[in-house]
Formats: structure tokens, C-alpha cells, sequence
């Protein structure tokens, strides 16, 4: 559903996803306002907001608005939507849900006690190959699925070096809270959520760092990494309590060709889901889905098919989404508070299995 009622939203944070969420919005025919502390960063950016611009987000406040968009640096997601919350506006966070587990936790508490609507911004539930995986996995088509492999790496990804990316202060981390947290994501979606068991993992910076870095391009700006001190890399092995497992690699940069895929382990049909540039794509691209099944029939063989299926923009699905929740005071059921606290609490384990709650 998408509704016709025009919605008066705030955006607080008007970097480039800032910015990309306020246009999806814009486009769908909503009154869209900013608030930025830097304000000169980009002057083209004033003729994107009617509703105007606003230095803090309690100028902002002061507007008739609906609802607002956090796309902030992460130690800044807590006090923004806590106090938005409290104010009785309906709330869109940026992945991750925060910078720390605590503040995490703290921002859904107060999202119970308010009853306020509190979605965060993983899009990938949203592509038409997750949701068909997903359909096949609850129709039963997989038997039990026993395990799954995923894995996320990018060749030279690390973004904006010296940034606030790197700052374990400001971000809570680096590769495993930055791309990794779409694999949890991803993993609690397909598997709904399943009881952690034990979680062994092994985190690693080697890139990163280096004066000698060399890439061909970079999100965000390259500071010569003069804060860095947070893991490019993990790898880990999750157990859970209904004795499926996952094995994850998660990595900024490597010295192999890029990968975002998960291969499903299923008792009857297994699947390998490739969404490596599935993002990125032009809108006419395909997205294609691998079954991989056993039969006896006439004689033993193999059956293995491609699902084909037309790309869609899981950023547009998702905002859509978010306004038709707002307009009716329905809230969703995909990328609720509760789903994002479960991707954190396997952020948490990894970074508290590995002393990283700290700086490096």
C-alpha cells in the first residue's frame, strides 16, 4: 500500500543517505524538512527540503511534522530518537539501531513506553529474491535447515578512512556493525530469529590502517586513516539453540573479488542467494535466485533451478513502507525494533567475544 495523505517529515542528518531518503520521500509527494549541523556542507541541498532547514534537531521539533528520519552518525541515533519519541513523531533510524548495545536497548524501551512507531533501515528484507527465499523457506520447501553460509567482503571497501566510520567512539565498530549487520539481518529474517547458542568468532584489522592503502574508490572521504581503531574483518561460527548453524565472513577489504551471498542447507533443497551487486544495478537488471534439489523419480538425478525475478529498489519499498505506517498508525511488521535488537545482540556477542567494546 502507499497512501495518497501527504505526510510532513523531518530528516536529521543530511549526508548521502540522508539525503537519498529525504528525495524517496520527496518523490512519493511529502513535505520533506532538514536539520543538519553543518548546514553549508552542500548549498544545493536547500532546494530539496520546502518545509526549510534547521540547525538542531529541537528547531526541527518545533515544526508541525509527522514523523522523522535519523540518518546521523550511530552514537548519535539514541538521543535523537528518544527524545523525537518522546515527543510523540514516529521514527526511521539508519542501520544499526545504535552504536552499543545499551543504547540500543534504551532506544526500544522507549519506543514500548511511548508506542510510538520505531522502524530502522535494513533494506534488504526488501528485494524481491529475499522475499521469494524467505516464501520458499516457510512453505517448508527446505525441510530443516541445518546451516547456512554468508558471507559479506568487499576488495577495498573501507569507508571514509578517518572518518567517523572508523571511530569506535562514534560508529561502535567497524566492518562486523557497518556491512555485517545486513548478515544478521539477513540470517534472523530467513531463520526467524532462532536462540543463539554459543557464537565463536575472530576479529581482525589489516587493511585499514595502513599508510600504503590502495583502492580505486572510496565511500566517503579518505582521511589518511588518522582514526582508526576498529576491525576491517570477522569471521565467525554461530550455533543455535534448534541446532542450526551459520558460518560468517565479514570483511571491509580483502585480496579477493567482492561477494555479498548465503548459501541455505535444507534437508530436502538448498539455495545459493547472490545479492553481491544487486543494489548498485541499473533498474533493468534481473535478480536471480539458485534452488538446488534431489529427486528419485524415474531415476536418481538432480534438479536444479533459477528463480529469475525483475529488480526492484528496496530503499523506495522500504520509505513507502515507513509513510503508509506513519499515515495509518499501523505500525510494520518488517524491520521492527524487536528485529533490529536481535541483529545488535549478535553485533554485541562478536565485539564482546573479542574485548572490542573498547577502542583498538
Amino acid at each position: 500500500m502507499r497512501t495518497d495523505e501527504r505526510l510532513d517529515i523531518g530528516v536529521i542528518g543530511l549526508g548521502t543517505y540522508g539525503q537519498y531518503r529525504a528525495d524517496i520521500l520527496d518523490d512519493f509527494g511529502h513535505r520533506m524538512y532538514g536539520s543538519d549541523t553543518d548546514l553549508d556542507r552542500d548549498q544545493d541541498v536547500v532546494s530539496d527540503f520546502e518545509g526549510g532547514l534547521y540547525d538542531t534537531p529541537s528547531s526541527l521539533y518545533e515544526q508541525d511534522i509527522d514523523a522523522v528520519v535519523i540518518a546521523t552518525p550511530n552514537k548519535f541515533h539514541e538521543p535523537i530518537a528518544v527524545d523525537a519519541m518522546e515527543r510523540g513523531l514516529d521514527v526511521f533510524i539508519e542501520k544499526p539501531l545504535a552504536h552499543t548495545m545499551e543504547s540500543a536497548s534504551r532506544i526500544a524501551e522507549t519506543a514500548k513506553e511511548t508506542g510510538r512507531i520505531c522502524m530502522v533501515g535494513f533494506q534488504s528484507r526488501f528485494l524481491n529474491v529475499c522475499n521469494i527465499l524467505k516464501w520458499y523457506i516457510d512453505e517448508g520447501h527446505f525441510g530443516d535447515i541445518n546451516h547456512v553460509q554468508a558471507t559479506y567482503t568487499r576488495r577495498r571497501g573501507v569507508p571514509g578512512r578517518g572518518s567517523w566510520f572508523t571511530s569506535k567512539e562514534i560508529a561502535g565498530g567497524g566492518a562486523v556493525i557497518d556491512i555485517g549487520i545486513h548478515v544478521f539481518d539477513l540470517l534472523c529474517y530467513f531463520l526467524d530469529s532462532p536462540t543463539v547458542s554459543t557464537v565463536t568468532s575472530s576479529t581482525r584489522s589489516d587493511f585499514g590502517h595502513r599508510e600504503s592503502y590502495a583502492y580505486l574508490d572510496m565511500w566517503g572521504e579518505d582521511d589518511d586513516a588518522k582514526m582508526f581503531n576498529v576491525e576491517d574483518a570477522a569471521s565467525g561460527f554461530i550455533e543455535f539453540e534448534n541446532g542450526c548453524t551459520a558460518a560468517i565472513e565479514i570483511a571491509w577489504a580483502t585480496n579477493v573479488e567482492p561477494e555479498h551471498a548465503y548459501y541455505i542447507h535444507g534437508t530436502e533443497m538448498g539455495a545459493h542467494l547472490d545479492i553481491t551487486d544487486i543494489v548498485e544495478s541499473e533498474a533493468d537488471v534481473v535478480q536471480t535466485l539458485d534452488f538446488y534439489r534431489a529427486e528419485t523419480g524415474g531415476a536418481d538425478h538432480f534438479l536444479d533451478t533459477t528463480v529469475t525475478t525483475n529488480r526492484n529498489d528496496p530503499y523506495c519499498d522500504q520509505m513507502a513502507m515507513f509513510a503508509d505506517a506513519v499515515a495509518t498508525g499501523v505500525a510494520p511488521t518488517v524491520n521492527t525494533i524487536t528485529q533490529a535488537l536481535d541483529t545488535q545482540r549478535l553485533v554485541h556477542r562478536i565485539y564482546e567475544q573479542n574485548d572490542l567494546t573498547e577502542p583498538l
